[in-house]
Parts: C-alpha cells; sequence; structure tokens
C-alpha cells in the first residue's frame, strides 16, 4: 500500500526503490561470499566445482546476477537520459545496452548450470 502511494505520488520511486534493494542483496550477497570463501578456501577446479555444486547456491548466485543487471540497467538508463539528448541515439544505447545485459545473464546461467 505505501509502494504504490508513493510510486503514484512520485513516479521515479519505483526505480530508485528498485535499486536501492538490488543494492542492499549484491552487498549481503557478497558477504556472504565473500565468508563462505574464507571458510572453504577454493584452490583447483574441484574446489570451485563443490562450491557451486549446491542447487541453492546456484539459484542465489544467478538472482545476485539478475539483481546485479537490475541495477546496472537502472543506473546506465539514467546516465543516458541525463547526457546523451538525442533521443535517437539514446534508444539505439538503450538496446544496446539492454541486449548486452540480457547476454549476460543467460551467459551467467549457462555458466552456473554447465559446471
Amino acid at each position: 500500500m505505501l509502494i504504490d502511494l508513493l510510486t503514484k505520488k512520485y513516479p521515479g520511486m519505483r526505480q530508485w526503490l528498485s535499486q536501492r534493494i538490488s543494492a542492499i542483496f549484491l552487498a549481503g550477497y557478497s558477504v556472504l561470499l565473500l565468508l563462505l570463501m574464507s571458510v572453504q578456501r577454493p584452490d583447483n577446479y574441484a574446489d570451485w566445482y563443490a562450491f557451486f555444486t549446491p542447487c541453492w547456491w546456484r539459484w542465489l548466485t544467478l538472482l545476485f546476477f539478475a539483481s546485479l543487471i537490475m541495477h546496472a540497467w537502472l543506473g546506465v538508463s539514467n546516465v543516458l537520459k541525463d547526457y546523451i539528448f538525442n533521443v535517437t541515439l539514446r534508444a539505439y544505447l538503450q538496446i544496446l545496452v539492454e541486449l548486452m545485459l540480457i547476454v549476460d545473464l543467460i551467459w551467467a546461467a549457462l555458466i552456473l548450470w554447465n559446471i
């Protein structure tokens, strides 16, 4: 209810809130990753394979990459809106960035599930 009220009154609030929530998740995942890596210390391929074998960890990592891509998209789109005044050029650049980010997410998923 509060989010609906804020987003109707302030249109950019949803993007702002999405970027802040994704930043909190990215920070939490990074701390968890550092803690787990300091305990397990993977040194070779077999250790890394064992590190990413649990399905919950793969899903959490994929969610991390999805959050990172959403966070990046919101930031880049705002920069493009602020600094690229030619509407056609800005649209092409936004499409290019969208395609690159989608390919990155697919690539991350393929890497995670082909380990």
